[in-house]
Protein backbone atom coordinates (compact mmCIF):
# COMPACT_ATOMS: atom_id res chain seq x y z
CA UNK A 1 0.00 0.00 0.00
CA UNK A 2 1.12 3.54 -0.77
CA UNK A 3 2.23 5.37 2.38
CA UNK A 4 1.74 8.74 0.66
CA UNK A 5 -1.99 8.13 0.37
CA UNK A 6 -4.13 8.74 3.43
CA UNK A 7 -6.26 6.20 5.19
CA UNK A 8 -9.85 7.35 4.69
CA UNK A 9 -12.29 6.78 7.55
CA UNK A 10 -15.97 7.25 6.74
CA UNK A 11 -18.01 8.40 9.72
CA UNK A 12 -17.08 10.30 12.89
CA UNK A 13 -19.26 8.26 15.23
CA UNK A 14 -18.12 5.93 17.98
CA UNK A 15 -16.16 3.58 15.72
CA UNK A 16 -14.68 6.14 13.37
CA UNK A 17 -13.30 8.24 16.20
CA UNK A 18 -11.49 5.23 17.66
CA UNK A 19 -9.98 4.28 14.30
CA UNK A 20 -8.82 7.81 13.54
CA UNK A 21 -7.10 8.09 16.90
CA UNK A 22 -5.23 4.81 16.52
CA UNK A 23 -4.20 5.49 12.91
CA UNK A 24 -3.03 9.00 13.81
CA UNK A 25 -0.95 7.60 16.67
CA UNK A 26 0.73 5.25 14.19
CA UNK A 27 2.00 8.22 12.19
CA UNK A 28 0.01 7.44 9.03
CA UNK A 29 -1.94 10.30 7.47
CA UNK A 30 -5.68 9.94 7.88
CA UNK A 31 -8.76 11.70 6.54
CA UNK A 32 -12.00 11.57 8.53
CA UNK A 33 -15.17 12.23 6.54
CA UNK A 34 -18.28 13.16 8.53
CA UNK A 35 -21.66 13.89 6.99
CA UNK A 36 -22.65 16.33 9.72
CA UNK A 37 -21.27 19.37 11.47
CA UNK A 38 -18.02 19.58 13.43
CA UNK A 39 -19.19 22.64 15.37
CA UNK A 40 -20.63 21.23 18.58
CA UNK A 41 -23.31 23.42 20.19
CA UNK A 42 -23.77 23.59 23.95
CA UNK A 43 -27.06 21.67 23.78
CA UNK A 44 -25.11 18.52 22.84
CA UNK A 45 -23.35 18.69 26.23
CA UNK A 46 -26.63 18.78 28.17
CA UNK A 47 -27.28 16.25 30.91
CA UNK A 48 -30.56 15.48 29.11
CA UNK A 49 -30.16 13.53 25.89
CA UNK A 50 -33.45 15.02 24.68
CA UNK A 51 -31.68 18.39 24.39
CA UNK A 52 -29.03 16.76 22.23
CA UNK A 53 -31.53 14.92 20.04
CA UNK A 54 -33.50 18.11 19.57
CA UNK A 55 -30.50 20.11 18.34
CA UNK A 56 -31.22 21.16 14.73
CA UNK A 57 -29.08 19.33 12.19
CA UNK A 58 -27.71 16.72 14.58
CA UNK A 59 -30.05 13.90 13.57
CA UNK A 60 -30.37 12.27 10.16
CA UNK A 61 -33.49 13.18 8.21
CA UNK A 62 -35.34 10.76 5.97
CA UNK A 63 -34.29 7.47 7.57
CA UNK A 64 -37.74 5.94 7.64
CA UNK A 65 -37.79 2.35 8.84
CA UNK A 66 -40.28 -0.43 9.42
CA UNK A 67 -39.82 -1.87 12.91
CA UNK A 68 -42.34 -4.72 13.09
CA UNK A 69 -43.61 -6.22 9.81
CA UNK A 70 -46.84 -4.44 8.96
CA UNK A 71 -46.15 -1.34 11.04
CA UNK A 72 -46.10 2.02 9.32
CA UNK A 73 -42.60 3.28 8.61
CA UNK A 74 -41.35 6.13 10.77
CA UNK A 75 -38.13 8.01 11.38
CA UNK A 76 -35.21 6.01 12.77
CA UNK A 77 -33.04 8.16 15.02
CA UNK A 78 -29.36 8.38 14.06
CA UNK A 79 -26.86 11.00 15.18
CA UNK A 80 -25.20 13.17 12.53
CA UNK A 81 -22.15 15.27 13.36
CA UNK A 82 -18.96 15.04 15.39
CA UNK A 83 -19.38 11.98 17.59
CA UNK A 84 -22.26 10.52 15.60
CA UNK A 85 -24.84 8.85 17.80
CA UNK A 86 -22.47 9.13 20.78
CA UNK A 87 -23.27 12.86 20.66
CA UNK A 88 -27.03 12.37 21.01
CA UNK A 89 -27.61 9.00 22.69
CA UNK A 90 -28.89 8.35 26.22
CA UNK A 91 -25.25 7.94 27.38
CA UNK A 92 -25.86 4.55 29.03
CA UNK A 93 -22.66 2.57 29.54
CA UNK A 94 -23.41 -1.16 29.46
CA UNK A 95 -21.02 -3.97 28.47
CA UNK A 96 -23.33 -6.98 28.16
CA UNK A 97 -22.89 -10.58 29.24
CA UNK A 98 -19.69 -12.61 28.78
CA UNK A 99 -21.60 -15.16 26.73
CA UNK A 100 -22.55 -12.45 24.23
CA UNK A 101 -18.95 -12.42 23.06
CA UNK A 102 -18.26 -16.10 23.64
CA UNK A 103 -21.02 -16.92 21.16
CA UNK A 104 -19.53 -14.57 18.56
CA UNK A 105 -16.58 -16.93 18.56
CA UNK A 106 -18.49 -20.15 19.22
CA UNK A 107 -21.49 -19.72 16.93
CA UNK A 108 -20.30 -17.31 14.25
CA UNK A 109 -16.67 -18.22 13.64
CA UNK A 110 -15.25 -14.99 15.04
CA UNK A 111 -11.99 -16.35 16.41
CA UNK A 112 -10.41 -14.07 18.99
CA UNK A 113 -13.67 -12.40 20.04
CA UNK A 114 -14.53 -14.38 23.17
CA UNK A 115 -15.06 -12.61 26.47
CA UNK A 116 -11.55 -13.67 27.44
CA UNK A 117 -10.26 -11.73 24.43
CA UNK A 118 -12.31 -8.55 24.81
CA UNK A 119 -12.71 -8.03 28.57
CA UNK A 120 -9.45 -6.11 28.89
CA UNK A 121 -10.38 -3.90 25.94
CA UNK A 122 -13.61 -2.90 27.66
CA UNK A 123 -11.71 -2.23 30.89
CA UNK A 124 -9.23 0.05 29.11
CA UNK A 125 -11.74 2.22 27.22
CA UNK A 126 -10.84 5.87 27.93
CA UNK A 127 -14.43 7.11 27.99
CA UNK A 128 -15.24 8.78 31.34
CA UNK A 129 -18.13 7.19 33.21
CA UNK A 130 -20.25 8.86 35.87
CA UNK A 131 -22.68 7.00 38.11
CA UNK A 132 -25.85 8.97 38.73
CA UNK A 133 -28.30 8.77 41.60
CA UNK A 134 -31.67 7.21 40.68
CA UNK A 135 -34.27 9.95 40.29
CA UNK A 136 -38.03 9.77 40.92
CA UNK A 137 -39.16 7.07 38.48
CA UNK A 138 -36.01 4.98 38.77
CA UNK A 139 -36.21 5.16 42.56
CA UNK A 140 -39.86 4.10 42.48
CA UNK A 141 -39.04 1.22 40.14
CA UNK A 142 -36.28 0.13 42.50
CA UNK A 143 -38.65 0.17 45.46
CA UNK A 144 -41.37 -1.66 43.55
CA UNK A 145 -38.83 -4.22 42.37
CA UNK A 146 -37.68 -4.87 45.93
CA UNK A 147 -41.30 -5.36 47.02
CA UNK A 148 -41.93 -7.79 44.14
CA UNK A 149 -39.56 -10.41 45.51
CA UNK A 150 -37.90 -10.83 42.13
CA UNK A 151 -34.19 -11.50 41.95
CA UNK A 152 -31.86 -8.62 41.18
CA UNK A 153 -32.33 -4.94 41.82
CA UNK A 154 -32.28 -1.54 40.20
CA UNK A 155 -28.76 -0.49 39.17
CA UNK A 156 -27.72 3.16 39.21
CA UNK A 157 -27.01 4.19 35.64
CA UNK A 158 -23.44 4.74 34.50
CA UNK A 159 -23.36 7.47 31.89
CA UNK A 160 -20.69 8.64 29.46
CA UNK A 161 -20.28 11.97 31.19
CA UNK A 162 -17.39 13.83 32.73
CA UNK A 163 -17.27 14.60 36.45
CA UNK A 164 -19.37 17.74 35.95
CA UNK A 165 -22.19 15.86 34.22
CA UNK A 166 -21.41 17.00 30.68
CA UNK A 167 -21.60 14.51 27.81
CA UNK A 168 -18.30 13.02 26.67
CA UNK A 169 -18.73 11.90 23.07
CA UNK A 170 -16.34 9.64 21.19
CA UNK A 171 -15.15 12.68 19.23
CA UNK A 172 -14.33 14.53 22.46
CA UNK A 173 -12.35 11.64 23.89
CA UNK A 174 -10.62 10.18 20.84
CA UNK A 175 -10.32 12.83 18.13
CA UNK A 176 -10.01 16.16 19.92
CA UNK A 177 -6.60 15.33 21.48
CA UNK A 178 -5.13 14.55 18.02
CA UNK A 179 -7.18 17.01 15.96
CA UNK A 180 -4.11 18.81 14.60
CA UNK A 181 -2.80 15.53 13.18
CA UNK A 182 -6.03 14.54 11.42
CA UNK A 183 -7.67 15.93 8.29
CA UNK A 184 -11.25 16.13 9.57
CA UNK A 185 -13.86 17.15 7.00
CA UNK A 186 -17.36 17.94 8.18
CA UNK A 187 -20.56 18.23 6.13
CA UNK A 188 -19.04 15.67 3.77
CA UNK A 189 -21.20 12.75 2.72
CA UNK A 190 -19.84 9.82 0.73
CA UNK A 191 -21.57 8.34 -2.28
CA UNK A 192 -19.47 5.24 -2.79
CA UNK A 193 -16.14 3.51 -2.38
CA UNK A 194 -14.29 2.91 -5.65
CA UNK A 195 -13.50 -0.79 -5.97
CA UNK A 196 -11.64 -1.98 -9.05
CA UNK A 197 -10.26 -5.44 -9.72
CA UNK A 198 -10.93 -6.52 -6.14
CA UNK A 199 -9.10 -3.58 -4.56
CA UNK A 200 -10.04 -0.22 -3.03
CA UNK A 201 -9.01 2.74 -5.19
CA UNK A 202 -10.71 5.68 -3.48
CA UNK A 203 -13.96 7.27 -2.38
CA UNK A 204 -16.36 9.44 -4.37
CA UNK A 205 -18.62 12.18 -3.01
CA UNK A 206 -22.11 12.99 -4.31
CA UNK A 207 -20.73 15.99 -6.24
CA UNK A 208 -18.23 13.77 -8.07
CA UNK A 209 -15.13 14.86 -6.19
CA UNK A 210 -12.94 12.03 -4.98
CA UNK A 211 -10.04 11.02 -2.76
CA UNK A 212 -7.54 8.45 -3.96
CA UNK A 213 -6.61 5.87 -1.35
CA UNK A 214 -5.91 2.19 -1.00
CA UNK A 215 -7.30 1.90 2.54
CA UNK A 216 -10.88 2.75 3.48
CA UNK A 217 -12.36 2.07 6.91
CA UNK A 218 -16.14 2.04 6.99
CA UNK A 219 -17.47 3.48 10.24
CA UNK A 220 -20.73 5.00 9.06
CA UNK A 221 -22.83 2.76 11.29
CA UNK A 222 -25.07 -0.22 10.71
CA UNK A 223 -27.49 1.79 8.56
CA UNK A 224 -25.20 3.84 6.33
CA UNK A 225 -22.24 1.47 6.00
CA UNK A 226 -24.26 -1.15 4.06
CA UNK A 227 -25.99 1.57 2.04
CA UNK A 228 -22.65 2.97 0.91
CA UNK A 229 -21.27 -0.49 0.13
CA UNK A 230 -24.37 -1.42 -1.85
CA UNK A 231 -23.92 1.73 -3.93
CA UNK A 232 -20.26 0.71 -4.30
CA UNK A 233 -21.35 -2.62 -5.83
CA UNK A 234 -19.33 -4.63 -3.33
CA UNK A 235 -19.71 -8.19 -4.54
CA UNK A 236 -20.98 -9.73 -1.32
CA UNK A 237 -24.58 -10.93 -0.93
CA UNK A 238 -24.52 -10.53 2.86
CA UNK A 239 -24.20 -6.73 2.82
CA UNK A 240 -27.38 -5.34 4.37
CA UNK A 241 -28.57 -8.67 5.72
CA UNK A 242 -28.81 -9.61 9.40
CA UNK A 243 -30.13 -6.25 10.66
CA UNK A 244 -30.99 -6.28 14.36
CA UNK A 245 -32.17 -3.92 17.08
CA UNK A 246 -33.43 -4.40 20.63
CA UNK A 247 -37.25 -4.32 20.52
CA UNK A 248 -38.82 -2.14 23.19
CA UNK A 249 -42.35 -1.94 24.58
CA UNK A 250 -43.05 1.51 26.11
CA UNK A 251 -45.59 2.47 28.76
CA UNK A 252 -46.22 6.21 29.22
CA UNK A 253 -46.59 7.70 32.70
CA UNK A 254 -48.14 11.10 33.45
CA UNK A 255 -46.76 12.95 36.46
CA UNK A 256 -48.72 15.43 38.52
CA UNK A 257 -45.44 17.22 39.20
CA UNK A 258 -43.21 17.51 36.09
CA UNK A 259 -39.59 16.43 36.25
CA UNK A 260 -36.69 18.79 35.59
CA UNK A 261 -36.17 18.40 31.81
CA UNK A 262 -32.60 19.68 31.99
CA UNK A 263 -31.45 16.75 34.13
CA UNK A 264 -30.56 13.18 33.17
CA UNK A 265 -33.49 11.30 31.66
CA UNK A 266 -32.00 7.88 32.47
CA UNK A 267 -30.79 7.30 36.02
CA UNK A 268 -31.22 3.56 36.59
CA UNK A 269 -31.90 0.23 34.89
CA UNK A 270 -33.02 -3.25 35.89
CA UNK A 271 -31.60 -6.30 34.15
CA UNK A 272 -33.65 -9.45 34.53
CA UNK A 273 -34.58 -12.66 32.74
CA UNK A 274 -37.65 -13.79 30.84
CA UNK A 275 -36.62 -17.36 31.59
CA UNK A 276 -35.20 -17.84 28.10
CA UNK A 277 -31.70 -16.43 28.79
CA UNK A 278 -29.73 -14.66 31.50
CA UNK A 279 -30.53 -10.93 31.68
CA UNK A 280 -32.35 -10.96 28.36
CA UNK A 281 -34.70 -8.18 29.51
CA UNK A 282 -33.91 -4.58 30.40
CA UNK A 283 -36.43 -2.52 32.34
CA UNK A 284 -35.64 1.11 31.55
CA UNK A 285 -37.23 4.07 33.35
CA UNK A 286 -37.00 7.37 31.45
CA UNK A 287 -37.65 10.21 33.89
CA UNK A 288 -38.98 12.77 31.40
CA UNK A 289 -39.42 13.17 27.65
CA UNK A 290 -37.69 16.51 27.23
CA UNK A 291 -38.60 20.15 27.63
CA UNK A 292 -41.88 19.83 25.73
CA UNK A 293 -43.01 16.79 27.74
CA UNK A 294 -41.48 17.12 31.20
CA UNK A 295 -44.73 15.89 32.73
CA UNK A 296 -44.43 12.54 30.96
CA UNK A 297 -42.13 9.59 31.56
CA UNK A 298 -41.86 6.09 30.14
CA UNK A 299 -41.13 2.68 31.57
CA UNK A 300 -39.84 0.36 28.88
CA UNK A 301 -39.49 -3.38 28.63
CA UNK A 302 -36.73 -4.15 26.13
CA UNK A 303 -35.62 -7.51 24.80
CA UNK A 304 -31.82 -7.55 24.86
CA UNK A 305 -31.31 -11.02 23.36
CA UNK A 306 -33.36 -10.91 20.14
CA UNK A 307 -33.39 -13.58 17.46
CA UNK A 308 -35.28 -11.64 14.79
CA UNK A 309 -33.43 -10.26 11.78
CA UNK A 310 -34.19 -7.72 9.12
CA UNK A 311 -32.42 -6.16 6.17
CA UNK A 312 -31.44 -3.02 4.30
CA UNK A 313 -31.99 -3.34 0.55
CA UNK A 314 -32.09 -0.48 -1.96
CA UNK A 315 -32.37 2.02 0.87
CA UNK A 316 -35.37 0.24 2.43
CA UNK A 317 -34.83 -0.38 6.16
CA UNK A 318 -36.84 -3.26 7.59
CA UNK A 319 -35.87 -4.43 11.06
CA UNK A 320 -38.17 -7.43 11.20
CA UNK A 321 -38.62 -7.00 14.96
CA UNK A 322 -40.67 -9.80 16.57
CA UNK A 323 -40.52 -11.87 13.39
CA UNK A 324 -39.17 -14.73 15.52
CA UNK A 325 -41.74 -16.26 17.89
CA UNK A 326 -39.12 -16.56 20.62
CA UNK A 327 -38.88 -12.79 20.76
CA UNK A 328 -42.64 -12.37 21.15
CA UNK A 329 -42.69 -14.84 24.05
CA UNK A 330 -39.77 -13.21 25.86
CA UNK A 331 -40.99 -9.64 25.39
CA UNK A 332 -44.48 -10.67 26.53
CA UNK A 333 -42.88 -11.70 29.81
CA UNK A 334 -41.23 -8.29 29.99
CA UNK A 335 -44.58 -6.57 29.44
CA UNK A 336 -46.12 -8.53 32.29
CA UNK A 337 -43.24 -7.57 34.59
CA UNK A 338 -43.58 -3.87 33.78
CA UNK A 339 -47.35 -3.94 34.11
CA UNK A 340 -47.02 -5.46 37.58
CA UNK A 341 -44.57 -2.73 38.59
CA UNK A 342 -46.92 -0.03 37.32
CA UNK A 343 -49.97 -1.51 39.02
CA UNK A 344 -48.73 -1.00 42.57
CA UNK A 345 -47.09 1.55 44.80
CA UNK A 346 -45.05 3.61 44.82
CA UNK A 347 -45.45 4.24 41.08
CA UNK A 348 -49.24 4.19 41.02
CA UNK A 349 -49.48 6.75 43.83
CA UNK A 350 -47.02 9.09 42.08
CA UNK A 351 -48.62 8.92 38.63
CA UNK A 352 -51.81 10.59 37.45
CA UNK A 353 -52.14 8.08 34.63
CA UNK A 354 -50.43 5.20 32.84
CA UNK A 355 -51.04 4.75 29.11
CA UNK A 356 -50.32 2.16 26.43
CA UNK A 357 -50.37 4.43 23.36
CA UNK A 358 -50.06 8.02 22.20
CA UNK A 359 -53.78 8.80 22.47
CA UNK A 360 -54.14 8.16 26.18
CA UNK A 361 -55.51 4.62 26.31
CA UNK A 362 -55.26 3.44 29.91
CA UNK A 363 -53.08 0.51 30.82
CA UNK A 364 -56.26 -1.05 32.22
CA UNK A 365 -57.36 -1.62 28.62
CA UNK A 366 -54.44 -3.93 27.88
CA UNK A 367 -55.70 -7.50 27.83
CA UNK A 368 -54.14 -10.09 30.08
CA UNK A 369 -53.83 -13.09 27.76
CA UNK A 370 -50.82 -13.74 25.54
CA UNK A 371 -52.72 -13.07 22.31
CA UNK A 372 -53.87 -9.64 23.48
CA UNK A 373 -50.36 -8.67 24.55
CA UNK A 374 -48.89 -9.98 21.28
CA UNK A 375 -51.41 -7.91 19.29
CA UNK A 376 -50.47 -4.81 21.29
CA UNK A 377 -46.77 -5.51 20.77
CA UNK A 378 -47.31 -5.80 17.02
CA UNK A 379 -48.73 -2.26 17.05
CA UNK A 380 -46.53 -0.57 19.65
CA UNK A 381 -43.11 -2.22 19.69
CA UNK A 382 -40.34 0.20 18.89
CA UNK A 383 -36.58 0.06 18.70
CA UNK A 384 -33.74 0.96 21.06
CA UNK A 385 -31.80 2.72 18.28
CA UNK A 386 -29.19 -0.05 18.49
CA UNK A 387 -28.87 -1.07 14.84
CA UNK A 388 -26.25 -3.75 14.22
CA UNK A 389 -25.32 -6.76 12.14
CA UNK A 390 -25.63 -5.56 8.54
CA UNK A 391 -22.02 -6.31 7.53
CA UNK A 392 -21.31 -9.13 9.93
CA UNK A 393 -17.91 -10.64 10.54
CA UNK A 394 -17.45 -14.38 10.52
CA UNK A 395 -16.54 -17.26 8.24
CA UNK A 396 -15.83 -16.86 4.53
CA UNK A 397 -18.98 -17.44 2.53
CA UNK A 398 -21.18 -16.53 5.52
CA UNK A 399 -20.19 -12.94 6.25
CA UNK A 400 -18.96 -9.61 4.89
CA UNK A 401 -15.66 -9.30 6.78
CA UNK A 402 -13.24 -11.66 8.45
CA UNK A 403 -12.72 -11.62 12.24
CA UNK A 404 -10.13 -8.86 11.84
CA UNK A 405 -12.58 -6.54 10.07
CA UNK A 406 -11.16 -7.01 6.56
CA UNK A 407 -13.49 -7.33 3.60
CA UNK A 408 -13.53 -10.79 2.06
CA UNK A 409 -14.04 -9.21 -1.36
CA UNK A 410 -12.04 -5.98 -1.64
CA UNK A 411 -8.43 -5.56 -0.52
CA UNK A 412 -7.95 -2.42 1.53
CA UNK A 413 -11.57 -2.27 2.69
CA UNK A 414 -12.14 -2.54 6.43
CA UNK A 415 -15.31 -2.25 8.50
CA UNK A 416 -15.09 -1.32 12.18
CA UNK A 417 -18.56 -0.29 13.38
CA UNK A 418 -21.62 -2.04 14.85
CA UNK A 419 -22.51 -3.45 11.45
CA UNK A 420 -19.86 -6.17 11.97
CA UNK A 421 -21.48 -7.52 15.14
CA UNK A 422 -22.72 -11.00 14.22
CA UNK A 423 -25.35 -10.75 16.93
CA UNK A 424 -26.40 -7.97 19.28
CA UNK A 425 -24.96 -8.14 22.79
CA UNK A 426 -27.24 -7.72 25.79
CA UNK A 427 -26.13 -4.12 26.08
CA UNK A 428 -26.73 -0.62 24.86
CA UNK A 429 -24.34 -0.56 21.95
CA UNK A 430 -22.06 2.45 22.49
CA UNK A 431 -19.44 0.71 24.65
CA UNK A 432 -19.51 -2.52 22.60
CA UNK A 433 -18.98 -0.47 19.43
CA UNK A 434 -15.97 1.27 20.96
CA UNK A 435 -14.59 -2.14 21.91
CA UNK A 436 -15.11 -3.48 18.38
CA UNK A 437 -13.30 -0.52 16.85
CA UNK A 438 -10.44 -0.73 19.33
CA UNK A 439 -9.98 -4.42 18.55
CA UNK A 440 -10.12 -3.97 14.77
CA UNK A 441 -7.72 -1.02 14.96
CA UNK A 442 -4.93 -3.37 16.04
CA UNK A 443 -4.64 -5.47 12.86
CA UNK A 444 -5.44 -2.38 10.80
CA UNK A 445 -2.54 -0.39 12.24
CA UNK A 446 -0.26 -3.43 11.98
CA UNK A 447 -1.12 -3.73 8.28
CA UNK A 448 -0.24 -0.08 7.69
CA UNK A 449 3.24 -0.69 9.04
CA UNK A 450 3.76 -3.78 6.92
Amino acid sequence: MAADRPVVVIGAGSAGCVIVRRVAESGRSVVLLEAGSLNVPESIRSASFFDAMGTPGWMWDGLDAERVPGQEKRLYARGRGAGGSSAVNAMLAVVGEPDDYDRWERDHGCDGWSWRDVADIFAALPIPLREVRPARLAGAVGEAWARSGRTGSLEAARLTQDATGRRASAFDVYVSPVRERVDVRGDQTVDRVVIDDGRVRGVVMPDGTSIETDVVVMAAGAIHTPMILQRSKLANPFVGRGLQDHPSAPFTIAWGDPADPTREAVTGIVRTSSGAAVNDLQILPIEHLGREAAGLATLNAALMNPWSRGSIVDGQIRFGLLSDERDIAALTTGVRIVRDLLAGDPIRSLATGVFIDDIGTSIDQLGDDDDAIAAWLARRTGDYVHAAGTCAMGRRGESVVDPQGRSWDAAGLWIADASVMPRLPRANTHLPTLMVAEKISRPLVASLAG
